[in-house]
């Protein structure tokens, strides 16, 4: 009789961890693939942006009839209040022009004024007063760059060929890419397809936060595309917010690279030699000079003379920094004042 019971209790035992099995196979089937499940977030970071992005026409004074329903440029709103909507795009989308319009998602139209812009980071400001058609329209959301790595999945949005919102997906190609155009560029490189209209877009990460506007294809090239990187682009719009320009970080030297050959003879991995000092500037008042070879600032070090241009440019006005130098086959770290950049000076 025992044997019986004992026999009956394996045998349930047995039947109820069959059902169970069974039952977890069917939930595992129910749960969607990972592909499926990333093209179900890319389309939920699509809907939900798209009441964030611009299109963006502009007109000069003797412009044509025929002319004025071509779409220049795309942008997205970064900031609503009570009175208006903000709106980042490329400077050269806009240029002089005499008038702007934008679209909105919802095909409402509206005119925009300038609010600033920056020509030499080719980032330029625009707003719109709120009224009730525009109730719907969203502020973006900003990812962090810092997070960013090469190889992660983004999606590029604009308004092509004057087609309407569209979106590309694809990767981040590179990080840090510098063209060569001037001294402001760090630019995310994305294999995500920008062409002509998509300029002052976004860039989005895969949850659907703004990582970089975008700004240039190679004509030559395809899947090479660059946008600026958000923290840049913010940098600049709170300055022309808050100053009506932007206020750059002047330190006062011409610099240029060492050759590989200097370096092993110094005995130094990186840095970038003064070769002029310029009269009055921070530079010449905290004591650097001519045959300095600047290592590092604030403990980072310096690779190039667009990577220093690209740093002192973004600090802050009346920052105190400590560049360390090599002189004299010796280390020196000297304290420095950034001042504002004047005279339109181009250099470090």
């Amino acid at each position: 009789m025992r044997k019986s019971v004992s026999l009956f209790i394996i045998t349930l035992i047995f039947i109820l961890i069959s059902c169970e099995k069974k039952e977890e196979k069917k939930i595992e089937k129910k749960k969607p693939a990972p592909i499926v499940q990333i093209q179900e977030k890319i389309h939920f970071v699509i809907e939900k942006n798209k009441p964030s992005l611009i299109t963006i026409f502009s007109f000069s004074k003797n412009e044509l009839k025929p002319l004025e329903n071509e779409s220049l440029g795309s942008g997205f709103v970064i900031k609503k209040d009570k009175d208006y909507i903000y709106i980042l795009t490329n400077y050269h989308v806009i240029g002089k022009s005499k008038k702007i319009k934008v679209k909105f998602f919802n095909n409402i139209e509206k005119k925009a004024e300038v609010v600033g812009y920056d020509d030499k980071s080719d980032i330029a400001v625009l707003k719109v007063k709120v009224n009730k058609d525009l109730n719907n329209v969203k502020p973006v959301k900003i990812g962090d760059i810092s997070k960013l790595k090469e190889g992660y999945f983004v999606l590029s949005a604009g308004s092509p060929y004057n087609l309407g919102h569209t979106f590309t997906f694809g990767i981040i190609s590179a990080l840090h890419r510098n063209l060569g155009l001037s001294p402001y560029e760090d630019y995310i490189q994305t294999d995500a397809a920008i062409n002509p209209g998509n300029s002052g877009g976004p860039l989005f990460d895969i949850n659907g936060k703004v990582v970089g506007m975008n700004i240039a294809i190679v004509d030559t090239g395809q899947g090479i595309g660059f946008a600026i990187p958000i923290n840049t682009v913010l940098d600049i719009y709170n300055e022309i917010l808050k100053y009506g320009k932007v206020r750059r970080g002047w330190l006062g030297v011409l610099v240029q690279p060492i050759s590989n050959k200097a370096k092993k003879r110094l005995n130094i991995k990186n840095g970038v030699v003064v070769i002029k000092v310029f009269k009055n500037s921070p530079a010449e008042k905290y004591g650097l000079e001519v045959g300095d070879i600047i290592l590092s600032i604030n403990g980072k070090p310096v690779k190039s003379p667009q990577q220093l241009s690209f740093f002192i440019q973004r600090l802050k006005i009346n920052s105190q920094i400590k560049i360390t130098v090599l002189r004299d086959k010796k280390q020196l770290t000297l304290p420095i004042k950034i001042e504002e950049q004047i005279k339109n000076e181009e250099k470090s």
